[in-house]
């Protein structure tokens, strides 16, 4: 025969348990809510690396395609005054930027050193593109001074 003391414990810890039926199932649901906060952080995170690496693409492209005229002007040295935004290189080469930069557009100047049988000139390019979902534009300048 038990003692009467070690039932009254056996009452009392079995009446414990039945006012905490259920108290698993709320952990579980506070688990499953913390870690699908930090899931849906992880899909922000990746979101917006992803967007940095393509603006990063777009800015690459940009300072290559700045580089591609200033070269051919600099390739041409003695027409440095014809790489204007109507020449026909020039054309081409801003269909190029319209093809490779969303809602892109470029723009050139060149100033040729008037001073007799002078081979320097400055040339300046600006490009622009905007993404769609983007209220501000980005641009890439460059500007600088060529010789032969």
């Amino acid at each position: 025969m038990q003692p009467e003391f070690a039932g009254r414990q056996c009452k009392g810890m079995l009446m414990k348990i039945r006012t905490q039926k259920g108290g698993v199932l709320i952990e579980a649901l506070v688990a499953i809510l913390i870690f699908s906060f930090g899931v849906l952080a992880l899909f922000g995170i990746q979101s917006r690396a992803i967007k940095n690496i393509s603006q990063a693409n777009y800015r690459s492209t940009a300072v290559y395609m700045a580089g591609q005229i200033i070269a051919t002007a600099q390739a041409d040295i003695n027409h440095l005054n014809d790489y204007q935004t109507a020449n026909d290189k020039v054309v081409a080469w801003i269909d190029q930027v319209k093809a490779a930069l969303p809602n892109g557009d470029a723009t050139v100047t060149s100033v040729q050193d008037t001073a007799p049988a002078s081979n320097n000139g400055t040339i300046s390019v600006n490009i622009t593109w905007k993404l769609p979902d983007e209220p501000n534009g980005h641009q890439h300048t460059v500007s600088t001074y060529v010789s032969y």
